[in-house]
């Protein structure tokens, strides 16, 4: 039995939105080296180039946001937070992410998906401080992850 079983559901979730972004931004530098024949030219900066600085501004928001949104999920689920509630939220976080992208990689200049994007991560991060759900006791939380 997992202990956070919705947690895990989405954090796997995320893990392939990171690799997607990983991804973009690695085929971007590569093609960006070839084109000025050396392939490792830009393993480190964006060279300037706008689509580059782009893709890393997308992953590195990805990268802030998600490990403390993936803990707050796991809070709530070991508190006793109703499952709709941590779906919703999970749900709303990676949808949120997923337009944070598309604004950063479309247009940086027109806001609103970046704008929901970051409203969904901020209902996240709060959801634990109004969350009054049933308190599980540590020597319940060791049991259950026991059996």
């Amino acid at each position: 039995m997992e202990l956070i079983p919705i947690t895990t559901n989405i954090a796997v979730f995320l893990a392939i939105q990171m690799f997607v972004l990983t991804l973009m931004v690695s085929f971007r530098r590569v093609s960006l080296g070839k084109a000025e024949g050396d392939v490792a030219k830009y393993p480190i900066h964006d060279g300037n180039d706008e689509l580059l600085a782009r893709r890393i501004g997308a992953f590195s928001n990805f990268i802030e946001y998600a490990p403390m949104c993936i803990i707050m999920l796991a809070l709530l689920e070991i508190s006793g937070a109703s499952a709709a509630l941590i779906w919703g939220l999970g749900a709303s976080f990676a949808v949120g992410r997923v337009l944070h992208a598309i604004g950063m990689f479309i247009n940086p200049h027109f806001p609103l998906p970046r704008i929901i994007g970051m409203f969904a991560t901020y209902a996240v991060l709060l959801a634990r401080i109004s969350h009054r759900g049933a308190r599980i006791s540590r020597r319940d939380l060791i049991l259950q992850w026991i059996f």
